[in-house]
């Protein structure tokens, strides 16, 4: 079975202090059977560029195994976001973009963040946005203004409210047809749920932090899903929304 662990982050983050290595990630998908990591960097005090080096190294050496996504500051002027949105897409191939309302201070509804949506528009690739923590700005809900006036951009709702605000996050994916979920962190009946009440055609899975990643993949296998579904789940649902090369 083809795995894709769409939510991977690499670096220090400033929140948890846990740090994640290159060799960490692809020992993780090597103990697991993960097929193809998205990996971003953590919410993080270093500098963002150099993380984004690091996994565009990543990308180049396991082409196909690894793709990257950015994760950009908004609060960062225009030209500076555009230049790195550049670099990370049309240099090194980069498949997405990542808001974090915690980790960038920011909420989803703010004018900055529409060079976030802007810039995804442009480059025809998806924006995930993490959800839950960190209200009000995390709130699930928020999203559904960008959706409605970028409704090219697909949005990937990170832990889909994290548990908390799992209702929510379902409310939004049944009200607009470009936001997906991604249930990391989340219990096993609200995935359930959510399969009922948006369809199985709109989610993926996320591991977050790779000693999670067991976590997530035991959760899909142990929900009553069909050999079908998990494959939509685990392979093309991630591969359609993320425009991944086969």
């Amino acid at each position: 079975m083809t795995i894709i662990d769409t939510h991977v982050h690499l670096g220090k983050s400033k929140f948890s202090g846990v740090e994640s290595h290159e060799a960490d990630i692809l020992n993780a998908m090597d103990r697991h059977g993960v097929t193809t990591s998205l990996v971003m960097p953590q919410p993080t005090l270093d500098d963002v560029r150099d993380v984004h080096t690091r996994i565009g190294a990543m990308a180049k050496q396991y082409p196909g195994r690894i793709y990257g996504m950015a994760s950009i500051d908004p609060w960062w002027d225009a030209q500076q976001y555009h230049e790195e949105v550049k670099r990370c897409v049309e240099d090194m191939g980069f498949v997405a973009l990542k808001l974090h309302p915690l980790g960038h201070n920011v909420s989803p509804l703010s004018p900055i963040c529409d060079k976030v949506y802007e810039a995804a528009a442009e480059y025809g690739v998806p924006v995930l946005v993490h959800t839950g923590t960190g209200n009000p700005f995390a709130l699930p809900s928020l999203l559904l203004d960008a959706a409605k006036r970028f409704p090219s951009v697909s949005f990937i709702l990170c832990h889909a409210g994290f548990a908390v605000y799992t209702d929510e996050a379902i409310v939004a994916a049944k009200y607009a047809d470009n936001i997906y979920l991604e249930p990391s962190w989340c219990p096993t009946y609200t995935i359930v749920k959510m399969v009922k009440e948006v369809g199985i055609e709109k989610i993926i899975m996320g591991s977050d932090h790779i000693s999670n990643l067991p976590v997530e993949l035991t959760k899909f296998n142990h929900i009553g899903l069909s050999q079908e579904q998990l494959d939509m789940i685990f392979s093309e649902n991630p591969k359609r929304i993320f425009k991944l090369k086969p």
